[in-house]
């Protein structure tokens, strides 16, 4: 059976559980979110496993950190899902390039370790860059789901009165 607009959700893939975390403030129950990490794994090493590439494949959203992040594994996801929706384009979205990332190297050496060329994707680490990314991911839902826009907007007022508070307390 096929839904009715009102009751469609948007089938979101979050690569890791802060932005599974933040859709959810933003979305609330208008989402499905599959998240494909946790917090106890090293998001520079998943496998791309056949039940990931599923959920990229119904997928009208996905939200990663972006700045490679994930290079290792989420081109490969995306290319094996074949999902035109988030390949490119608004049904993709990288928190990283909502921001302007610190450390760029000058050099790339990959004995100075995990060199990240686009600079730290780590964006997550700061609260202000947080809500930048919240701002932009309201209106990317919004995008992809018209009919909800104004509600997307409306919890993502409510996000940043509270995430500001916390900020406080911080």
């Amino acid at each position: 059976a096929m839904a009715t607009p009102a009751e469609a959700k948007l089938n979101v893939f979050a690569c890791e559980p802060e932005w599974g975390a933040l859709v959810q403030e933003l979305a609330g129950d208008m989402a499905r979110i599959d998240v494909a990490t946790s917090a106890l794994q090293d998001v520079h090493q998943i496998e791309a496993k056949p039940s990931l590439i599923a959920k990229v494949r119904r997928a009208d959203l996905i939200v990663c950190t972006g700045a490679d992040l994930e290079v290792g594994w989420l081109p490969q996801l995306i290319r094996q899902a074949g999902n035109p929706k988030v390949a490119s384009g608004p049904g993709n979205f990288m928190a990283a390039s909502q921001v302007v990332t610190l450390d760029k190297p000058s050099q790339l050496n990959r004995a100075d370790g995990d060199v990240h060329p686009q600079g730290n994707p780590h964006i997550q680490m700061d609260p202000y860059r947080m809500l930048t990314v919240a701002k932009a991911l309201a209106t990317r839902l919004g995008q992809l789901d018209a009919a909800n826009a104004a509600v997307y907007q409306q919890r993502l007022a409510d996000f940043n009165v509270r995430w500001n508070a916390a900020i406080k307390r911080w």
